[in-house]
């Protein structure tokens, strides 16, 4: 799927500050990209039975692509392409890394997401043995872009009813991080989801309150003001969400905040 945006942000430096913008050098009307990463089957097939033993799918191939992007408009009216001083600089800006990066494309349908990715390789476009365009593979972390962070608060003194919506194009169960902070004298909390067949996720009896409890569900890590172990007073139901309204029924005296950066099928 072909960017047409001009400009793009990688780890946080404007592809202005090289005098670079996106290119299209397929000179095609027709074009095709990577737009969902491929779904594996989980079977087995036996000599015995017509049928597989169908135990699932998989969505975890990590989405990638192509980006080329060149010279702007100003850098090429004064005939200026890139030499290899240059070419080091913007080598050193995208590749090398050994962390993902966030990659924004700068256009209106893409104002919300970014991708998490390293560029894999880069090679220049030479034009009368002259630099002026450039191209690499842009490698992502999964097969999804991601939304921009977002933080839902509520405030909960006895028992309420929520409606959280969860954004993700994901079909799985979207797991986000959470922090709990709990009032004095309070040390039950629990949210039970009835979207997700009444999954109850709870604490109970924690030993000192005030508290305030981080719970990373995606890797069941939980840490706490007080540097106790809590594991012993949670039920071990990680929180969790299921793709679109969620039912939520949050009970306890506490501030509860959802930490939210929703995958989402954008393609590249």
């Amino acid at each position: 799927m072909a960017y047409n945006g001009l400009s793009f942000v990688f780890d946080g430096i404007p592809s202005e500050e090289y005098g670079l913008v996106l290119y299209d050098l397929t000179y095609s009307v027709r074009t095709e990209g990577m737009f969902a990463s491929p779904v594996s089957i989980v079977e087995d097939r036996t000599a015995a039975r017509y049928k597989p033993l169908f135990y699932g799918t998989t969505q975890n191939s990590p989405l990638e692509f192509t980006m080329t992007f060149g010279a702007n408009q100003q850098r090429s009216n004064n005939y200026k392409s890139y030499d290899r001083y240059d070419l080091s600089v913007i080598a050193s800006w995208l590749t090398g890394h050994n962390s993902y990066k966030w990659l924004e494309i700068t256009q209106p349908d893409m104002e919300v997401v970014r991708y998490k990715c390293i560029i894999t390789k880069l090679s220049h476009i030479e034009l009368d043995l002259s630099s002026w365009a450039f191209s690499c593979t842009v490698h992502c972390d999964s097969p999804f872009a991601y939304t921009y962070p977002e933080t839902i608060t509520y405030l909960v003194n006895g028992t309420a009813d929520f409606v959280f919506r969860n954004r993700s194009t994901y079909n799985g169960y979207y797991m986000p991080k959470l922090v709990i902070t709990l009032d004095s004298g309070y040390n039950t909390f629990s949210i039970i989801n009835h979207s997700d067949n009444d999954r109850l996720f709870k604490f109970t009896n924690v030993p000192s309150t005030p508290l305030t409890i981080t719970i990373d569900n995606e890797n069941e890590v939980i840490t706490n003001t007080a540097g106790l172990n809590l594991y012993p007073y949670f039920n071990y139901n990680f929180f969790r969400l299921l793709r679109g309204d969620n039912q939520l029924e949050i009970s306890g005296s506490a501030s509860v905040k959802i930490y939210c950066e929703f995958p989402m099928n954008v393609g590249g």
